[in-house]
């Protein structure tokens, strides 16, 4: 009789909002009972879909839960309570167990945005996986990727603002920044295989040892010290190429490398070909509102700025003009040049 009125008086002090411990007495898709000690057990109540999956797969028999009292007596006798608390606690313990072990897990993206897709994981829990963050040979199907599965690895994990990052690289590459630079230091002259092509430069895979690969990427203006038009026309998917890091891109969890590093600049050999005050002749090639473009023959071109053109001097297409080298445009690959006067000014005095 003690027992019993220590049950009666337990369950008349529950309160709505109050976090109780019981244990999992059943659990169907029907009906979930939770064992609270007290004269009546506590019925789970759950109207979301995703969340009672959750529940039946994550919990079982005998289990023992936290619970929120929603009612403490409903109209049939029974308190309602509700288990998301634990839900959560369950599901974003899962989640940071395979953060911390580095393990593959699958999403399905439901949504693209501007920086990258919403995607959503097994026990219905969104999260962000970042253009930089997929497969590069896949960047291009934009549009194509919602709906679709994919395996990823979190490579961000925040409990307490509920925050999840995503990396489809994650799965092939080594994406932490501190150990990129310990396989791929700055400075280091590293060889990669070409996988993808774009119109802006090249990825690259690097493989430091057996276990670890790198991705890396080469922007078209680290190609080359001359300006390179057409990647296409240099590399091919598959070919080997030889570059020095650049720096580690903690932001898009990679490597940066140059291959025109690893090369004299071709450039210095042109400055002494054509060096200061020199006098040079050459053939307009272009005439733009900004300058006129010279031909010195073996590929070398040279420049007049507007602003060295004398005023009422035109220049056509085909012309030979006689000028003097004053600097050099090393980005452009220019040598600067100054026309020279076919006469001299007399001055009054």
């Amino acid at each position: 009789m003690a027992e019993l009125m220590a049950r009666s008086t337990q369950v008349q002090t529950l309160k709505k909002g109050q976090v109780i411990e019981g244990k999992i007495k059943k659990l169907t898709p029907q009906e979930i009972l939770l064992d609270i000690g007290a004269k009546s057990d506590a019925l789970v109540i759950e109207y979301d879909r995703q969340n009672l999956e959750n529940l039946l797969a994550l919990l079982k028999v005998g289990d023992s839960v936290s619970a929120t009292v929603i009612s403490p007596e409903a109209e049939d006798g029974f308190p309602v309570v509700s288990l998301r608390k634990t839900l959560d606690d369950r599901i974003f313990s899962q989640f940071e167990a395979e953060f911390k072990d580095s393990k593959t897990v699958s999403v399905q993206v439901t949504d693209s945005t501007r920086g990258g897709y919403f995607v959503e994981s097994g026990h219905g829990l969104r999260g962000f996986l970042p253009n930089s963050q997929v497969m590069p040979e896949m960047r291009e199907q934009e549009g194509q990727l919602v709906g679709k599965s994919l395996d990823v690895k979190i490579i961000e994990f925040d409990r307490t603002r509920r925050r999840m990052i995503f990396s489809q690289k994650a799965t092939v590459y080594v994406t932490d920044s501190t150990e990129l630079a310990k396989l791929t230091p700055k400075g280091a002259t590293v060889e990669g295989t070409v996988t993808t092509i774009t119109p802006y430069g090249l990825y690259l895979t690097v493989q430091p040892n057996k276990e670890a690969k790198v991705e890396a990427f080469v922007h078209i203006s680290e190609l080359s010290h001359d300006r390179v038009e057409d990647i296409n026309s240099l590399y091919k998917l598959g070919d080997s190429v030889q570059g020095q890091v650049k720096e580690i891109d903690g932001e898009n969890r990679r490597i940066t490398i140059s291959v025109k590093n690893l090369s004299a600049d071709t450039f210095d050999t042109i400055k002494e070909q054509y060096p200061l005050e020199s006098k040079i002749s050459g053939e307009v090639t272009a005439v733009k509102s900004r300058g006129v473009t010279l031909d010195l023959k073996n590929g070398v071109s040279g420049f007049i700025p507007a602003a060295k053109i004398p005023a009422g001097t035109t220049y056509t297409v085909g012309a030979s003009v006689d000028a003097e080298v004053s600097d050099y445009d090393v980005k452009r690959r220019l040598v600067i040049v100054s026309p020279v006067l076919k006469a001299k000014f007399v001055g009054y005095r």
